[in-house]
């Protein structure tokens, strides 16, 4: 499929006053499977993009008008709160970048992007471009829709937010793209009068820091979103120093807030419902202790699960203290979760949600994650994640947990207590994923060195190694059954056919890396 197929010329009228739009991997729902959006951080080596584009991401359904029928979740508050500040629905189109000729102008004075990943540098882009080598997905996509020749009309300013705006706060990866504004931090409290300010034609200032929004301030999505995402609170407040979420204190919203936002999200054809939060165990926990609230949590899941319509539900992040404080909530949650699961283990549903392990070490737990572990301590945490886990897949649930290599300080012996962690759950269900430290602006390690994967120690190629072993040994068989993952598993297959090819630089990793994952293979 050719560029001028791909973005389909419509034809030009006086276009909306705003235009709301994401890249194409982030407007797309890939199949309903909301883990191989992660696919999307890895490098475009083997595929040409027409393929990714028709197979792997797809545009999704439109309306009669060709607006968008979902966005992402973030385009969609955007597009609420300027619906709350006076503008008019007609003055407004969130659509496809493909579609974007259709809605762009004469009469329109704004685009609104929204981006996840938009210089291909977030953890998961970081790892896998290191060790693949080339362009993140995500970073061509971003790059492909900035190229639209909508973008940089005189009479059209240009604002980009999102989770991964922090990118581009710097001028000089500002200046690549035809951007007028960055807005960076919670957006609801500075788009509105960003984009009346755009409207009258008065300049914007290049880079907006916005403040932590107040709940009251922030508004109920109008139109469905991607996954039927809704979110259920912010914040963490464990005050992790590499995470930004992490940092921020928790708020809630309402029971009422949040059904509100399920009842759009199914009228508007949705059968899936994802919990947006940092810890959905921790819903309504107003201690200080991190104790979950278990009547809040049951409430919240039993309310969700009967409404009519909703078919699956699909919580966002947890962490594993909460799982040991309170087993009976989990063995609860299970009775509902598992009958709205959309992921299945041999022919039976399992429960799945993303965590937090990081490391084995005590020592990186207390100096860079001491919340973590709450209530109980740093010195806990190993024995906290094997217990955990043991709960969770006793009641069928099989997290996706990501660990932390190249940590500032990281020593020899900080890598092997996190080998002889990843060495004990090697019978428990759990998908690991290896990332590499990186130093995001928002944080407190944000002036630290990112991790480097040629100064990588024996031990750290070992741990990284044995992470994707288990991967392969436990997952493979079952994986390679299904035909929704048989595409990203000879998509894997392709990867380290790259990891082959690049044997020139880095050799002696990349051909016993090979030999692991092919052992673990044979395994099963």
């Amino acid at each position: 499929m050719c560029k001028l197929e791909y973005y389909a010329l419509m034809p030009k009228g006086e276009g909306r006053k705003v235009v709301l739009t994401a890249s194409a991997g982030e407007m797309s729902d890939y199949k309903l499977n909301p883990f191989l959006a992660f696919l999307g951080s890895f490098p475009k080596t083997v595929f040409p993009l027409w393929m990714l584009r028709k197979y792997w991401y797809p545009p999704l359904e439109t309306n009669s008008d060709r607006t968008a029928k979902y966005a992402p979740y973030g385009l969609r508050k955007v597009e609420a709160a300027l619906l709350d500040n006076g503008f008019d629905e007609s003055d407004i189109a969130t659509a496809h970048p493909r579609d974007l000729d259709s809605f762009v102008g004469k009469e329109t004075k704004v685009i609104g992007v929204s981006t996840m990943d938009p210089l291909g540098i977030g953890y998961v882009s970081l790892t896998y471009s290191s060790l693949i080598g080339g362009e993140p997905i995500n970073a061509i996509e971003f790059r492909k829709l900035m190229e639209n020749e909508c973008f940089g009309r005189r009479h059209v300013k240009t604002i980009v937010g999102g989770s991964g705006a922090w990118q581009l706060g710097y001028e000089s990866t500002r200046n690549r793209f035809p951007i007028d504004c960055v807005v960076i931090g919670e957006g609801e409290k500075a788009v509105p009068e960003l984009f009346w300010k755009a409207i009258k034609g008065e300049k914007l200032p290049s880079v907006v820091h916005s403040n932590t929004s107040k709940n009251e301030k922030i508004p109920t999505i109008k139109n469905p979103a991607i996954y039927g995402c809704v979110e259920i609170s912010r914040g963490c407040g464990r005050n992790c120093q590499f995470c930004s979420p992490t940092m921020r204190h928790r708020r809630f919203f309402s029971l009422s807030k949040i059904m509100k936002e399920v009842e759009v999200n199914v009228k508007g054809g949705s059968e899936m419902i994802i919990l947006n939060t940092e810890d959905f165990l921790l819903y309504k926990a107003e201690n200080k202790d991190f104790m979950p609230n278990r009547e809040a949590v049951l409430k919240l899941f039993e309310r969700v699960a009967s409404y009519p319509g909703v078919r699956f539900i699909q919580p966002a992040h947890m962490s594993l203290a909460p799982v040991v404080l309170d087993r009976v909530l989990i063995r609860e949650l299970s009775e509902i979760l598992i009958e709205f699961s959309w992921t299945k283990d041999n022919g039976k549903p399992y429960v799945t949600a993303e965590t937090g392990i990081e490391t084995g070490s005590a020592r990186l737990i207390r100096e860079y994650m001491a919340g973590k572990p709450l209530p109980f301590k740093p010195e806990d945490w190993p024995d906290l994640v094997v217990e955990s886990l043991g709960v969770l897949n006793d009641n069928r649930w099989f997290p996706l947990a990501t660990l932390l290599l190249g940590l500032p300080r990281e020593t020899e012996e900080d890598t092997i207590k996190t080998l002889e962690l990843v060495d004990d759950l090697h019978k428990y269900k759990v998908f690991f994923v290896p990332l590499l430290f990186l130093p995001l602006k928002e944080c407190f390690l944000g002036d630290k060195r990112r991790a480097d994967l040629r100064l990588f120690s024996g031990a750290q190629k070992e741990l990284f190694a044995r992470c994707w072993e288990h991967n392969a040994r436990v997952w493979g068989a079952s994986l390679l059954k299904r035909k929704a993952t048989r595409f990203p598993l000879m998509w894997s297959m392709a990867f380290l056919y790259c990891a082959y090819y690049r044997w020139t630089s880095r050799k002696d990793f990349f051909h016993w890396l090979i030999l692991r994952l092919y052992q673990a293979d044979r395994s099963y």
